[in-house]
């Protein structure tokens, strides 16, 4: 495969890895709020939270996404997004899909907010407002 190849296929890009982002998750507050879409489900407390990686390009056997495609998750969160609860998954897919989607590429946005203003991301020359 040639370099534009490699470089232009989304599940070949580079994965970072970052003890950093994934401890940053401890006690922050779930960004993906999904467990609420189910009937008598909530979240739970951010001292179960955890750097969770999403269901995007880069996923395969034996290998996550990047530690860039990680969003904040409640034991609740987290057990929907890894399948664990196949039950719940299931649920939303069929249910609410686009908004699980949508939940997901804010909890990012949330969770890329939070790393920058710890301090475990940083943008040369950014301006934040």
């Amino acid at each position: 495969m040639n370099e534009f190849a490699r470089i232009h296929s989304p599940h070949m890009l580079p994965k970072v890895r970052s003890g950093a982002i994934m401890e940053a998750a401890k006690g922050s507050p779930c960004t993906l709020r999904i467990a609420s879409f189910i009937p008598g489900r909530s979240c739970t407390s951010r001292e179960t939270s955890v750097g969770c990686h999403l269901p995007i390009w880069g996923k395969g056997v034996s290998t996550k996404v990047t530690d860039m495609a990680v969003a904040f998750g409640c034991s609740n969160c987290h057990a929907i997004i890894d399948g664990v609860d196949r039950e719940a998954l299931r649920y939303l897919e069929e249910k609410f899909g686009a908004a699980m989607t949508t939940r997901m590429l804010h909890g990012l946005t949330e969770t890329h907010s939070l790393l920058i203003s710890k301090g475990v991301i940083e943008i040369p020359g950014a301006t934040f407002i």
